[in-house]
């Protein structure tokens, strides 16, 4: 099932933020339209996670936060091999886990 995420824009000064909050942190405003997230960004940190639930089929997931181009930070999985902090990557949605034979989707980072 596909999933679209999406950050908000307060419709009063423009500002982004993500994930969506009740006032915006810039001006207050209580009003925000939906853009969805993409693009490209550089990799802020990373870190892998090796404690997680006996239905995960791998050893660990890698982490990330990205400050996206578009000028929000969100976290999400990376498909990369060996992380560098800095790098760029690009972001789409995809498979982030699969629960009872569905699979869950969310944001995935892969190098540029």
């Amino acid at each position: 099932m596909a999933m679209n995420v999406e950050v908000a824009k307060c419709t009063k000064c423009g500002k982004l933020s993500y994930p969506t909050h009740f006032y915006c942190p810039s001006c207050h405003g209580t009003k925000f339209e939906p853009v969805p997230v993409g693009g490209e960004g550089r990799l802020l940190t990373w870190t892998r996670v090796y404690a997680l639930p006996l239905d995960y089929a791998q050893l660990y997931v890698t982490l990330g936060i990205v400050e996206l181009d578009m000028g929000v930070r969100a976290t999400g999985r990376l498909e990369i091999a060996e992380p560098k902090t800095g790098a760029r990557v690009r972001t789409h949605i995809g498979k982030v886990r699969e629960i009872n034979g569905k699979d869950i989707t969310g944001l995935v980072f892969t190098a540029v």
